[in-house]
């Protein structure tokens, strides 16, 4: 069939061609709609799949060997934290009865530790090689690592922390009104050594200046 020929041969009136281009433009558009939805959905599907990379999943998060492996941070202990305790520790021995005003002083032996999240990487890989003379040899290599688990809140990354240890309390004064009383000092050291789990001798107790 001669397809010139037979376009040629087509007659449509002026209406019915301003109704096919319009249609045809119609066409077009919703063509360049549809392609630029697909490329927008794809973007967004790669934006979320980045953001969930990284991401901490129960499965992967193993803390096998975090202590022994020396993954444990210590920090400083905050200064909040020092505070908090020694007022709660002033505000008990005052309840005591005939300590008065009391004033204490703890002291810390280290800082907080922190122990991070870790995976564990294991690697194996077998070689076999053979030898001119139509020998084989087999070369097995392991290799073991482990990476801090991490994870994200907006731009700042830090390690995700499992356990958190307080600083350890090594000694504590205390200064009270009735502290001259040998009866009511034996209450104070009794008080502090059953709160912090230490022994009498790392508690000093003296009676405060009238």
């Amino acid at each position: 069939m001669n397809f010139k020929k037979f376009l040629s041969n087509l007659k449509f009136d002026s209406k019915d061609e301003k109704t096919k281009k319009s249609t045809v433009t119609n066409i077009v558009i919703l063509g360049l709609i549809g392609i630029l939805l697909i490329i927008t959905a794809d973007f967004f599907k790669n934006s979320s799949n980045n953001s969930i990379t990284g991401s901490i999943t129960e499965n992967n998060v193993k803390n096998t060997k975090a202590e022994n492996d020396g993954t444990k941070n210590e920090v400083k202990p905050s200064k909040d934290y020092e505070t908090n305790m020694e007022e709660k520790l002033k505000q008990t021995l005052e309840q005591i009865d005939g300590v008065g005003k009391v004033q204490v002083m703890i002291y810390f032996g280290s800082g907080e530790e922190q122990v991070p999240a870790t995976n564990e990487n294991k690697t194996k890989s077998v070689t076999d090689e053979a030898d001119n003379s139509g020998g084989k040899r087999t070369t097995t290599q392991d290799s073991d690592g482990s990476t801090i688990v991490t994870s994200k809140d907006g731009d700042k990354e830090s390690p995700f922390i499992l356990k958190e240890y307080k600083p350890q309390i090594t000694g504590v004064c205390v200064v009270a009104e009735g502290a001259d009383n040998s009866v009511i000092k034996l209450n104070i050291v009794n008080a502090v050594v059953d709160l912090f789990q230490l022994t009498e001798d790392k508690v000093n107790v003296y009676p405060m200046k009238k």
